[in-house]
């Protein structure tokens, strides 16, 4: 298991809440011009947890919009048959299943003495490796 920060807006649209009410991921970058992030898109496993994320390119405060947990990872929703039949060729419609537990918008502020680089959080995708940040991203989806 492993944590990502997810974007969720497309050419200035923001599409979260089609991400919670279909339950899915979706990249949102063309295959010809993205292929390194379909292949990072393909690598989620199921149990993994995504955050969808904002952050300006050297910032450290983060907007986290949601966060969930992957329950079907690509290739199976491939090989299920949830993608159609010719949606492989279509990149918007290539998706990774989503539990999205946490729904709800909340801000986190990166203390000085850590996290110096934080360049990644403005990334498309990224695996989240700074503990301060793990640990509020799962606590996000642990409340009871």
């Amino acid at each position: 298991m492993a944590i990502y920060g997810v974007g969720s807006k497309w050419n200035e649209k923001e599409l979260k809440d089609k991400f919670f009410d279909e339950g899915k991921f979706i990249l949102g970058w063309n295959e010809e011009n993205a292929e390194d992030l379909y292949s990072f898109t393909a690598s989620l496993k199921v149990g993994d947890i995504l955050y969808i994320k904002s952050n300006a390119p050297g910032s450290k405060k983060i907007t986290v919009k949601g966060v969930g947990i992957v329950m079907k990872n690509l290739l199976s929703c491939i090989s299920s048959g949830e993608l159609g039949s010719d949606s492989c060729k279509k990149w918007n419609s290539l998706f990774v299943r989503v539990c999205w537990i946490c729904r709800e918008t909340f801000r986190l502020e990166i203390p000085k003495e850590q996290g110096k680089l934080t360049n990644i959080r403005a990334a498309t995708i990224y695996e989240e490796h700074l503990p301060y940040v793990q640990e509020k991203i799962v606590s996000a989806i642990t409340k009871t």
